[in-house]
């Protein structure tokens, strides 16, 4: 418990007064705000995006849409939120110029395995008609080459066996389902970087329920909606630099604050089983049709962030911004949006491209934000297959060769081999379904031996053959690596 010396040196309700008078306060009653929302996976994007938006709705007089908070994995987050009755700020920066707010939306916040009987009174009670999530890729149990439920996760299997102690993200979103009465409408809206996201989280829940519950994976199916969505907003992990920042700038201590670039989207397909927030008076974009927005975003942002991660953490190179500021990985990853990603997208009626792509070099390079190429470098074994090889697959489906796309496949490889820097500093690899494929790589007799390995790996690259000419210059690049580092790499 705080005491009152600490609670006013906080950021809390009580507290609010106290702050510097150039940060934005909800302009609501808090008290009356109903809960409306239930969010799985409370980290910082979901708090400085979907939930901002929310604010909006709420601050223009929808007072249905408090947002009940799920954390399913830290329970750092709920306790931090509660000890400021579930506020927090978030500092839009971008150079020298900085806007903050604090956030007022956020009514609970739950960690799941301690309080998993809330959890699921929450998201069965009928005033709950949205679900949103953002628990990364991995965090749906999906097997990254068949795009199925892995049933060999112990996970899964443990919820399966055990379907009312769930642990995760399916597990806890079906037990829910399950206990809402008949015919409460509900709309899951999937927030992370997957192709077809509500429709992937459909199928694979609806999979993972029909093998304990036939009834309950038709009602799924057939009652619940599932929308495509893109979100796109730049939210770097806390540091204790970013949150001694931020306390300068409120005047209090905010253990949960945020800070991120100004640059905001957010596209929903107009796909809702009741009643929802008005987002599009909050600046989202309702369409008919995610598909484009979504493969733009994954291979021109999503794709060119991995890029930049490998050769950054192989480099030596710590943020974003200085692997932009950096002359051969900066280039490299300029060209690759622009060359080989940018000419793999179709855009969306109307949409200027190379406009997009121009703001998003601009946003990478933004040096207040300090993206950590090691934060984007994790779980590659679950992105690589979404970002970089529908791609690649396309491509050498036509004929054609992106050198810039598989120098970068091959960074990967050579930073999941190696495990150091090309300097000898050795990476964290952040990664648990890499193990198998690092084995691969290591095990492999000459750089040729480890290209074919490597795209015999099913998990990552699929079942079907990749062409043996791709195969050859991948090894060729692998031998560069090896001899010369990525600087060799990127300067050929």
């Amino acid at each position: 418990m705080l005491s009152t010396a600490e609670r006013n040196a906080q950021l809390s309700q009580q507290s609010l007064g106290r702050l510097a008078k150039e940060v934005a306060l909800p302009g609501y009653d808090r008290s009356r705000l109903a809960r409306g929302i239930v969010h799985v996976g409370l980290g910082a994007f979901h708090r400085a995006h979907q939930a901002l938006y929310t604010e909006a709705v709420v601050a223009q007089g929808d007072l249905r849409w408090g947002i009940v908070g799920v954390s399913l994995r830290d329970p750092g987050v709920a306790d931090r939120l509660a000890a400021q009755d579930h506020l927090y700020s978030v500092t839009e920066r971008h150079g020298d110029e900085a806007r903050t707010r604090i956030v007022g939306v956020l009514r609970d916040a739950l960690y799941a395995p301690s309080h998993l009987a809330q959890v699921i009174r929450a998201i069965a009670d009928p005033a709950t008609t949205i679900l949103t999530s953002t628990v990364t890729e991995k965090g749906y149990s999906q097997h990254p080459a068949s795009a199925d439920l892995d049933v060999a996760d112990a996970a899964v299997r443990h919820d399966l066996a055990h379907p009312d102690a769930p642990k995760t993200t399916l597990g806890v979103l079906a037990a829910g389902i399950r206990s809402r009465p008949a015919g409460a409408p509900l709309t899951v809206v999937c927030c992370d970087n997957m192709a077809r996201n509500g429709h992937s989280l459909r199928k694979l829940l609806v999979q993972y329920a029909g093998l304990f519950d036939e009834t309950l994976a038709r009602r799924i199916e057939t009652q619940i909606a599932f929308p495509n969505s893109m979100v796109d907003r730049i939210v770097p992990a806390a540091t204790p630099a970013s949150l001694a920042w931020a306390a300068g700038r409120l005047g209090l201590r905010d253990e949960a604050a945020i800070v991120c670039e100004p640059f905001m989207q957010w596209v929903i397909e107009d796909c809702f089983a009741g009643p929802r927030p008005a987002w599009e008076d909050a600046g989202a974009l309702l369409t008919a049709d995610v598909r484009p927005y979504q493969a733009m975003k994954l291979r021109l942002l999503n794709g060119t962030h991995s890029a930049i991660a490998y050769a950054g953490q192989l480099c030596g190179l710590e943020s974003v911004s200085d692997a932009m500021a950096d002359p051969l990985v900066g280039q490299f990853a300029r060209r690759l949006m622009l060359e080989d990603l940018r000419a793999t997208v179709a855009a969306p009626a109307g949409y200027d491209v190379p406009a997009y792509c121009h703001e998003l070099l601009r946003r990478f390079e933004n040096p207040a934000l300090a993206h950590r190429t090691q934060q984007i470098a994790m779980d590659g074994t679950q992105k690589v297959p979404v970002r970089w090889l529908p791609a690649l697959r396309e491509s050498l489906a036509a004929g054609v060769e992106r050198p810039l796309l598989e120098r970068a496949l091959a960074g990967w490889l050579h930073y999941l081999a190696r495990g150091r820097s090309d300097s000898g500093a050795p990476l964290t690899i952040s990664d648990p379904g890499a193990e198998a494929l690092i084995a691969r790589l290591r095990a492999a007799a000459d750089d040729g031996d480890a290209a074919r390995a490597a795209l015999a790996h099913e998990p990552v690259f699929g079942s079907a053959p990749w062409p043996p000419a791709f195969a050859a210059r991948l090894a060729r690049h692998l031998a560069t690596l090896r001899q010369g580092g990525m600087a060799a790499l990127l300067a050929g």
